[in-house]
């Protein structure tokens, strides 16, 4: 007790008093209020007694100034004038009660001293539930048992849009959104009245006219009697994903029956890190009772070991700083699974500042977690990709020159010459390297695709025989098609390519024999699959399915399997594209890819390709040109490799064209512009310095509209794609090509009709 007293008779009858009372005081007096003041930032003051007659101080500007350090521990004022209005302005100024001297004898005023101190600990309390609820992430509203709104706090009025003033008064469905049937209401109030929980999701309208989604959770509050009293409604908006979090209780029944109806993790810890509080979706998510639990410790019985020096530093740091704090972490399950928590925690301190604790309330994020780690595979393939990509159209250009110059070189040695066999290897060697490029543009989904309305029966029906020779006899082949198929819009070719690849792997997973199966069938993927494989869209698609009696793949082994360059074979025996090609073509043609596999038991790739509702499209093989590739015509050649220009050059004029060279846009231009005559067909690579093909032949074009463009590139994301040349018709040349492939195309496009 902190007496402040200038006069020396009223203290010590002051002192006297509460002696004979009692020795549960233990008093301490100074004689004015910068003394007190001095006081109070000192050893602990549990209450004030407070002259309001003091020599430098009058009246209830001495309560206000004590105030200033006082600012838990209740006042009670003391004063020697019976003055009912002073009285009253020093309430309102602080202080916890008045007492006049003379009027009261040692019981009485201990039992004020009493009173001041459980009350203003009271308020203390009441002020933190107050505005720890009000400060609460979560929005919550309170009803009378009419269904009247009575309390909002700060959330609610952010996320609906209405004040405080407002909603206080009315009923919920200020929020209607018009959309919701009135059996949803009927059914909401018959549950909760009932005494239940009612829970769902609902759509409702913020006060500009905005719909939001919410879910919704409103539980009776009950009181000593179990009458129902109160209606405790959480409501979380799930339209962007908030973070949902528990209200802070307005008192400690209406906190537990908030704690034990969401569905997100409630956990107090004391400061010894021991659970004292768990709610039971907790319990639920983590398999263990109640009783295994609360009072154990809580890193002990939760948190991986190789986690739990971080956590403890971050627990250390939030009681130190005394701020909230949001962190992720893994809790151990009693299954020995782990669960990814997204948490919110904030420091719990008593009446006088000191920690007791944390409250942290938290969010399972596991299956957000794993989206977060596929989606950081994903930008790894498109880094390699991208790379790739690059290094392909580079390597493209130096192969068409290896070509070029091979095959030349071979018409002019003949086929007699000592060397011509050495000019058969390189040129075989170069057919190898082109065919790995085209693995790392079909992995990095760069590779130009020709897609048509097919039917995938077909596609298994014509390479049948192919798989027969490559797998062997002692490989057993069968085929399970769907007799009424659908179609899909894909490249035959590319699709040839995925069930080769994919049946490589199953024939080096099965060394000794084995089964392999390939499957078709029509698909519709649900809702519910698409939320358990992300990305699938619901839809309706067409499978494919490849599987095998093989050695089967381990769960490590399933997570590489689609990277590039990742193989289970011997050095040598393997580039480790295939899997990846096969995943880069699927995902390119619109589908996915999944694959099932445990050790021993062999594996199944399921491919799902979007189904579509029209007719295949024949298929019709190229007639062969009555006539030769030579000509006359004038062709401009466009092209800023120093190697692969001269090349194409000299090989159309070896067969007669007249022929205009120009190694970038402007020079063709140049050229164009110069040429006296008709220039019948330019042939030109998409991208070159100084500006790209499709605008150099659009620019020639207006002055020369019966010109005829042919575009080659070893780009294709960029300069193919992008620029969605198929899709629109143009003639179009993929490097690396060889002179057969360049005179015979070139040929094509000026005999076209």
């Amino acid at each position: 007790m902190l007496l402040v007293e200038d006069n020396p008779g009223d203290a010590r009858l002051i002192l006297g008093m509460l002696r004979e009372v009692s020795d549960e005081f233990d008093l301490h007096r100074v004689d004015d209020v910068e003394a007190a003041l001095e006081r109070l930032a000192g050893a602990a003051i549990d209450c004030v007694l407070l002259n309001l007659d003091l020599r430098d101080s009058q009246g209830a500007d001495t309560i206000v100034r004590t105030r200033r350090g006082a600012r838990t521990e209740p006042i009670i004022a003391i004063s020697g004038r019976d003055d009912e209005d002073l009285a009253l302005e020093a309430i309102r100024s602080g202080a916890q009660d008045y007492v006049v001297k003379g009027r009261i004898e040692g019981q009485g005023l201990a039992r004020v001293i009493r009173h001041a101190i459980e009350r203003q600990r009271m308020e203390v309390q009441l002020r933190w539930l107050t505005l720890a609820v009000d400060q609460s992430p979560a929005s919550v509203f309170i009803t009378d048992p009419q269904g009247t709104i009575r309390y909002v706090n700060s959330k609610f009025t952010e996320i609906t849009g209405y004040t405080a003033a407002e909603v206080v008064g009315k009923t919920p469905r200020i929020l209607k959104s018009g959309l919701t049937p009135p059996e949803y209401y009927k059914q909401l109030w018959a549950t909760i009245v009932g005494g239940r929980t009612w829970r769902s999701e609902i759509q409702n309208r913020r006060k500009g006219g905005e719909l939001y989604w919410d879910s919704v959770v409103v539980s009776p509050i009950r009181d000593t009697r179990g009458d129902i009293v109160h209606f405790l409604a959480v409501q979380e908006d799930i339209t962007e994903r908030k973070e949902r979090e528990q209200t802070i209780r307005t008192s400690e029944e209406r906190l537990r029956t908030l704690f034990e109806t969401v569905n997100l993790i409630v956990l107090g810890i004391d400061a010894d890190g021991r659970v004292n509080y768990v709610n039971p979706y907790m319990l639920q998510l983590t398999g263990y009772t109640s009783e295994e639990t609360v009072g154990r410790d809580y890193f002990e019985r939760f948190i991986p070991v190789a986690q739990r020096p971080e956590i403890t530093r971050a627990v250390q740091e939030l009681r130190d700083t005394g701020k909230h704090a949001h962190y992720q972490n893994a809790i151990r399950t009693k299954a020995g699974a782990e669960r990814v928590i997204s948490w919110h925690s904030i420091v719990l301190r008593d009446p006088l500042g000191h920690p007791t604790g944390t409250l942290s309330i938290g969010e399972d994020i596991t299956e957000h977690a794993k989206l977060e780690q596929q989606y950081r595979q994903a930008q790894k393939m498109e880094a390699v990709g991208r790379l790739a990509g690059g290094v392909a159209h580079d390597f493209n250009n130096l192969l068409t020159a290896i070509f070029g110059y091979t095959d030349l070189l071979a018409e002019d040695l003949g086929p007699d010459h000592p060397g011509h066999p050495d000019l058969q290897e390189i040129r075989t060697a170069a057919t190898r390297a082109s065919a790995l490029t085209r693995q790392l543009l079909a992995f990095s989904r760069q590779q130009v695709l020709q897609p048509v309305v097919l039917n995938l029966n077909d596609v298994v029906a014509d390479i049948q025989k192919m798989l027969h020779r490559l797998l062997g006899e002692d490989i057993d082949l069968q085929a399970s098609l769907t007799n009424d198929l659908g179609n899909v819009r894909a490249d035959p070719g590319q699709i040839e390519q995925v069930i080769m690849n994919l049946a490589v792997n199953a024939r080096d997973a099965m060394p000794t024999g084995g089964k392999l199966t390939i499957e078709t069938a029509n698909v519709d993927l649900a809702e519910q699959y698409a939320t358990t494989h992300p990305p699938v869209v619901p839809g309706s698609f067409v499978m494919l399915a490849v599987s095998d009696t093989g050695t089967g793949m381990d769960e490590a082994t399933k997570a590489k399997a689609f990277e590039p360059f990742f193989t289970t074979k011997e050095p040598g025996q393997g580039t480790g594209l295939g899997l990846a090609t096969v995943y880069g073509i699927v995902k390119q043609s619109g589908g996915y890819i999944w694959l099932y596999s445990e050790p021993g038991k062999g594996a199944a790739f399921k491919i799902y390709l979007p189904r579509v509702d029209e007719l295949a499209t024949p298929a019709v093989r190229p007639a062969a040109r009555a006539g030769g590739v030579a000509g006359t015509e004038t062709v401009l050649v466009a092209e800023d490799d120093d190697l692969l220009r001269p090349l194409a050059c000299e090989l159309l004029r070896k067969l007669g064209y007249h022929v205009l060279e120009a190694r970038d846009s402007a020079e063709a231009l140049k050229a164009a512009r110069g040429h006296p005559g008709e220039i019948h067909l330019i042939v030109s690579d998409v991208v070159m310095p100084g500006g790209g093909g499709f605008e150099l032949a659009k620019q020639i074009r207006a002055e020369r509209p019966t010109m005829r463009v042919l575009f080659m590139s070893g780009y294709t994301d960029e300069a193919v794609v992008r620029h969605g040349l198929l899709e629109r018709g143009l003639n179009y040349l993929q490097k690396p090509f060889t002179p057969a492939v360049l005179t015979r195309r070139v040929r094509e496009v000026l005999d076209a009709k």
